[in-house]
């Protein structure tokens, strides 16, 4: 889960654009992919999400979903995440947030404790472009610590379709002696009560701390997704 997990549950035709007070969303995916990388071993997976907000401005949730990640001796089935924060509109064009966000990682398996906290930062213009950082000190439970920088930009078409466009730098050199890129282009459609997403992801420089050639490889994601 990342901030661009809010971004994509506003495109749909029921989203949190709406400005509900207590959203529900889920989705079925052909592949989990974070930062480039795959997290269900190039499977599909399911996931489901509640979050809540405020007048105020203050916002928080829980999301989840199936994974495949590691190896037989250190395994990771499940991906649950907590967040909460706080966002700040300044008139009808910018928008400013910070929250804080758990990655945990039920039944796990093997001798180390994969679960970390991370703190992101994000600006948003229009709903149209975003900007992120996200910052942690113990990436996957190690002492160590890790940055990562993202832009997405958003393009409404004609017949309610939408194209974005984002690219990533995910600085992992303290863990892995260096860091590496990754963008993503993809295209998304509402169809009644759900929205359809097509999206192609690619990277640059993977460590092989960070996940095998074949989890970073290029591929084309499909995304049936829904919020109430």
């Amino acid at each position: 889960m990342s901030v661009w997990t809010g971004i994509f549950a506003l495109c749909t035709p029921h989203g949190v654009a709406q400005a509900q007070d207590l959203t529900f969303y889920g989705a079925l995916t052909t592949d989990y992919v974070y930062r480039g990388i795959s997290r269900s071993d190039r499977h599909g997976a399911v996931q489901l999400g509640v979050d809540i907000s405020s007048k105020m401005g203050l916002f928080g949730g829980v999301w989840a979903s199936t994974t495949d990640t590691g190896t037989a001796e250190r395994h990771r089935s499940r991906e649950v995440d907590f967040y909460v924060g706080y966002v700040k509109y300044f008139g009808s064009d910018w928008s400013a947030s910070a929250s804080v966000n758990r990655y945990t990682f039920p039944g796990q398996t093997g001798d180390l404790n994969y679960n970390y906290d991370e703190f992101a930062a994000l600006i948003g213009y229009r709903d149209r472009v975003w900007m992120g950082i996200d910052l942690t000190k113990s990436l996957f439970g190690h002492d160590t610590s890790a940055r990562n920088y993202e832009i997405l930009v958003n393009w409404p078409l004609a017949a309610s379709l939408s194209v974005t466009a984002g690219f990533g730098y995910f600085d992992v050199s303290d863990f892995a002696g260096n860091g590496y890129s990754y963008w993503q282009l993809g295209i998304t459609r509402p169809i009644a009560w759900a929205a359809i997403d097509l999206r192609y992801h690619d990277t640059n420089n993977v460590p092989a701390q960070i996940a095998p050639d074949r989890l970073a490889d290029p591929t084309v994601v499909l995304t049936i997704s829904a919020a109430y």
